[in-house]
């Protein structure tokens, strides 16, 4: 009978995407070590990061360059760590990567930040789609800006073939889900 549950539960989960506010539990525990921060995630060995960064530029430069580190990485259904992605803990690691801890969920990232006009996207935005359900209003996709030019930019994100660099303006099947954008406040990404 456990077994039969377990199974019944594990085809629940599957299908729901990230537009559901599902709890997956965290796999990332935060401790502070100095004036850095020890990362530990239980598929890997512990990692530090440099959590000293006083420039915004400077910050995200470094959450992108760390973003395309991770090319290539698996996805992974609730996955939120180097051993494979979704699309929204992906964006959670790469910024928990410097210290910055946003939300899980896409809805709530979107709560934190501020919705900028997509001329006005720039590297480190957040860019909200639909799913695959394209009637859906919910948030089905994440992306990280990693550039911009006029209301075109270049994404980085966890897809079905892992974390992949796309250009917005090349892919009907993302300019059609488009929803909005939005950036985080600096005081969320820079401790003073």
């Amino acid at each position: 009978m456990r077994k039969y549950l377990i199974i019944v539960f594990s085809l629940v989960l599957i299908f729901f995407s990230c537009t559901k506010r599902t709890y997956i539990s965290e796999e990332v525990v935060y401790s502070v070590d100095g004036n850095s921060e020890l990362v530990i995630d239980h598929s890997s060995k512990p990692v530090k990061t440099n959590v000293n960064i006083a420039d915004e530029q400077e910050l995200i430069s470094s959450v992108i360059k760390y973003a395309h580190s991770l090319e290539g990485t698996p996805y992974k259904w609730g996955g939120t760590t180097p051993a494979g992605f979704d699309c929204s803990g992906f964006v959670q690691h790469v910024y928990a990567h410097f210290g910055v801890k946003i939300p899980r969920m896409p809805a709530d990232m979107a709560a934190i930040s501020k919705k900028v006009d997509v001329k006005n996207i720039k590297p480190g935005d957040i860019v909200y789609f639909k799913g695959s359900n394209i009637s859906s209003s919910e948030i089905g996709h994440v992306a990280l800006v990693i550039s911009s030019s006029g209301d075109d930019f270049k994404m980085i994100h966890a897809t079905s073939k892992g974390v992949v660099v796309n250009s917005f303006s090349q892919y009907d099947y993302w300019k059609i889900r488009y929803m909005f954008a939005t950036r985080f406040e600096k005081s969320l990404l820079i401790s003073n």
